[in-house]
């Protein structure tokens, strides 16, 4: 799904953004989609990133898996109770 952003934009980078894709017979939009994943890659790059460093260690808590558990079955319970009173 393409979603739309609006940003402010030194007027002499919008020249050159006009002039560069002219040159290159390609849309404004997909000179910025080229420009912004070519960025990334290169961030990426020079951090050495890895995707697997990066996401586990959401998973790292302080708390143990049993008190995770036992916090989420009482806030659960909890709310069950509260919206089901009557019944």
């Amino acid at each position: 799904m393409d979603k739309v952003f609006s940003a402010r934009v030194d007027e002499a980078v919008l020249d050159e953004m006009n002039r560069v894709t002219r040159k290159l017979r390609i849309t404004k939009r997909q000179f910025l989609e080229e420009a912004i994943r070519s960025r990334a890659q290169q961030l990426s790059l020079e951090n050495d990133a890895d995707i697997w460093t990066e996401t586990l260690g959401a998973w790292n808590r302080k708390e143990s898996a049993t008190a995770l558990i036992r916090t989420a079955r009482r806030r659960f319970q909890r709310s069950f109770e509260r919206h089901h009173k009557g019944s």
